[in-house]
């Protein structure tokens, strides 16, 4: 039997952006900002209509959440789908790529209307599912936004500059013709998930009487593919026309966020921030859109995992940052050498064949479970800014008996953090600064 869907408001959770003026980020020249700050949930989090959702445990699982990795940018070419032996046992098949996305609401138009929408530091065009939609907008829990009932609306014209640069967003070609025709946009992922519609102008709300006039956002008409239980998406990217971007405007250009656990909250903030005691920094490049830094070292218990020869440069790799990528990926060699690492250093579980480019270890049968020792993993930046990785973090426990590593194979030559194990580190993207700051532990 079906739960009744519940809407997030119903909760009474914080999840309204608030703004906190303080003096913060103490380091800077600024003296005095805002900070806007929402609270984030998971997606299986109770008070989410989305986390009575089954979990898909078909091969296509795999193949839609590879596609998404690969969306990043098209000079990543890291994650193609992995070549699932159909004829044998499917393992660790059971997450689908949005399984670790997080959701946040926005209130959109005049009179506000609340909308529970995906972050995604991977995505860049931010999209709302809107009443006039025609095609797959039926499996959400809020309200369609209605522009008719919003008397701030406004569509964008063809002829209008901000029209011309939204293909850098979607990636996709302005199918724009004529001046005085609505700008459309069409955002096509690689899983083939689309989103199309109307570029738009409204008023996003915030609370205490703070808004932002005019919000450009994607009204969308026919959508088909994943996600289609929530509103929209937020894009986080470093595109000019991202949420971040937009709210970052007349602010110090920041953002700073903790993924929480499935039961808990976490934030999401812009502006100024805290830096907080322990906090390391790492320098921060942008390829495209994207964030990366440099990792400098892996270790997997006392055992340093040495990169092959040919990936990356001056010992280090690239790492990009994406949100709406639940596993961390790993170049085929590292992959394997980390693998080996973890085999090496369990005790308590032996090590399954590999299917769908993951590792995964079942436990002996005779072994006391309190005796099982699983070694940590940490991630090493540069900047001296780490990521500790302990035995909770590792994995995605398929059944009582059987283990399988967060981490997948892609084909390409960068790592990609997934959401898994940046969950309850505090990460902060500074482009004043160019600087990535993580502090373990930053939420619950």
């Amino acid at each position: 039997m079906k739960q009744r869907r519940t809407s997030l408001s119903s909760c009474r959770l914080p999840v309204n952006v608030v703004i906190d003026r303080r003096r913060l980020n103490h380091n800077s020249n600024l003296e005095d900002s805002d900070m806007v700050h929402l609270t984030i949930l998971h997606r299986e989090h109770p008070c989410l209509s989305t986390s009575t959702q089954p979990v898909d445990p078909s091969p296509s699982a795999l193949s839609r959440y590879h596609a998404h990795v690969r969306r990043l940018t098209g000079s990543i070419s890291s994650c193609p789908a992995d070549q699932v032996n159909n004829s044998g046992p499917i393992i660790a098949n059971g997450v689908p790529w949005d399984y670790f996305s997080y959701v946040t609401q926005i209130q959109l138009g005049t009179p506000g209307r609340t909308h529970s929408v995906l972050i995604d530091t991977g995505s860049s065009f931010p999209w709302i599912m809107c009443k006039s939609c025609k095609e797959g907008c039926d499996k959400q829990a809020d309200p369609l936004f209605d522009p008719a009932a919003s008397s701030t609306y406004k569509q964008i014209r063809c002829g209008s500059s901000l029209c011309t640069i939204i293909p850098e967003a979607t990636m996709t070609r302005n199918t724009c013709f004529w001046y005085f025709q609505s700008c459309t946009y069409n955002n096509k992922y690689e899983d083939n998930s689309t989103s199309k519609g109307i570029a738009s102008f409204d008023r996003l709300m915030y609370a205490k009487g703070n808004m932002m006039e005019a919000f450009l956002f994607g009204c969308t008409t026919s959508f088909s593919g994943i996600g289609g239980q929530y509103s929209g998406i937020i894009g986080l990217s470093a595109n000019s026309l991202s949420f971040f971007s937009q709210v970052s405007i007349g602010r110090y250009k920041a953002m700073s966020f903790c993924l929480p656990h499935p039961q808990k909250t976490g934030y999401l903030k812009f502006g100024l921030y805290e830096e907080m005691d322990g906090m390391q920094f790492s320098p921060m490049f942008k390829d495209g859109n994207n964030y990366y830094t440099h990792i400098t070292n892996i270790m997997v218990g006392n055992d340093t995992l040495y990169f092959p020869l040919g990936l990356g440069e001056n010992n280090t790799m690239r790492c990009f940052i994406d949100t709406g990528t639940p596993y961390t990926m790993l170049p085929d060699q590292l992959f394997q050498n980390l693998s080996n690492a973890v085999e090496n250093n369990i005790k308590g579980f032996y090590r399954l064949h590999a299917w769908a480019g993951q590792t995964c270890f079942q436990r002996e049968i005779l072994w006391n479970e309190e005796d099982t020792d699983i070694p940590a993993i940490m991630i090493m930046f540069e900047g001296n800014a780490t990521i500790k990785l302990v035995a909770e973090d590792l994995w995605f426990r398929e059944d009582s008996g059987l283990l399988c590593l967060a981490f997948k194979k892609g084909a390409g030559g960068d790592v990609v953090l997934g959401s898994r194990h940046m969950m309850t580190t505090h990460i902060v993207i500074d482009l004043e600064k160019s600087a990535m700051g993580l502090l373990d532990h930053g939420c619950a």
